[in-house]
């Protein structure tokens, strides 16, 4: 019975270690590159489009990492060979743009877009690119600028986790 027992636990931890090895080769390093403005002014870190993308993009099984400040002013050039320094396969660049309208001392409406591309480091090629909109419409008095935002990257997240996952990049 014991020695039945050490073998079935044997094989199941040999089974998990192999899924994981599995999981592991499939993930991809990502640095991500992002600005935003808020109503026409540089938005102030955190930047919440970036904690939504990362949170997405871990939980997808992803490496991700921040340039930070450094994103905001660099090339797509420059910005690939840091992150391919870094070891990431991929760079995701993110401009985000806010615009707040106050309905009233307790409503704001805010509405945001973001347009976002994945380049390959070592090749220096876009493999995607888009634009996502959102706004918290009907919702202005529970969702602030930031927490769209984070929605706004989770959106994001989808799409470049589809993207990494794909057969053709």
């Amino acid at each position: 019975m014991v020695r039945t027992s050490r073998l079935a636990l044997s094989c199941a931890l040999s089974a998990a270690l192999f899924l994981l090895a599995g999981g592991v080769a499939s993930a991809e390093t990502v640095m991500i590159a992002a600005s935003e403005t808020v109503d026409g002014s540089p938005g102030q870190p955190p930047l919440s489009t970036v904690e939504g993308v990362s949170s997405g993009l871990f939980e997808a099984g992803h490496i991700v990492f921040d340039a930070g400040q450094l994103g905001a002013s660099q090339r797509t050039s420059d910005l690939a060979r840091v992150a391919r320094e870094g070891k990431a396969g991929w760079l995701l660049e993110i401009t985000t743009t806010y615009t707040l309208t106050k309905l009233d001392q307790s409503a704001t409406r805010v509405a945001c877009s973001a347009t976002f591309s994945l380049v390959d480091t070592e090749k220096g090629t876009t493999s995607l690119s888009d634009k996502v909109s959102l706004t918290n419409a009907g919702r202005e008095k529970s969702v602030d600028r930031a927490a769209l935002g984070v929605e706004l990257g989770s959106l994001i997240s989808r799409e470049v986790a589809k993207a990494l996952s794909s057969p053709s990049l």
